[in-house]
């Protein structure tokens, strides 16, 4: 496989005049052959962080779970391989989020994330809130 990225990685920084593109699907790829998803069931890559913003590539395995946490910014998830179940608190039923799919969650709300099958989204995260 053609390496999509090299470690180490570091994330672009957001300035008045960045443009960057990245081969999301590839990326995804290359992380799902690493080590530590095989041992952990996940493993994440931050593309892109300034103050107001944090754009993250994550990629869990087959039932791997995010425990329950909170995001300091109103986040987005958009779903790019595979189907994830999140949980959000005060939810009757969780949101199913297959590719092509997304789903927003307000600041500071405690939720987690469980993958149904080998999954990849894109997380961004909004400026903090207070």
């Amino acid at each position: 496989m053609k390496q999509a990225f090299e470690r180490p990685f570091l994330p672009v920084s957001i300035a008045d005049a960045t443009v960057k593109s990245f081969s999301l699907s590839a990326m995804a790829d290359q992380l799902m052959s690493e080590e530590s998803f095989g041992h952990s069931g996940r493993t994440s890559l931050s593309l892109a962080r300034d103050k107001n913003m944090t754009v993250v590539l994550m990629v869990m395995k087959e039932q791997a779970v995010l425990h329950e946490h909170k995001a300091p910014g109103p986040i987005t998830i958009s779903t790019l391989k595979g189907h994830i179940e999140f949980t959000a608190q005060g939810q009757s039923e969780p949101l199913l989020i297959q590719a092509g799919d997304a789903a927003i969650c307000a600041p500071h709300l405690p939720h987690q994330v469980k993958a149904l099958e080998d999954s990849a989204f894109l997380l961004v995260i909004g400026g903090r809130t207070e």
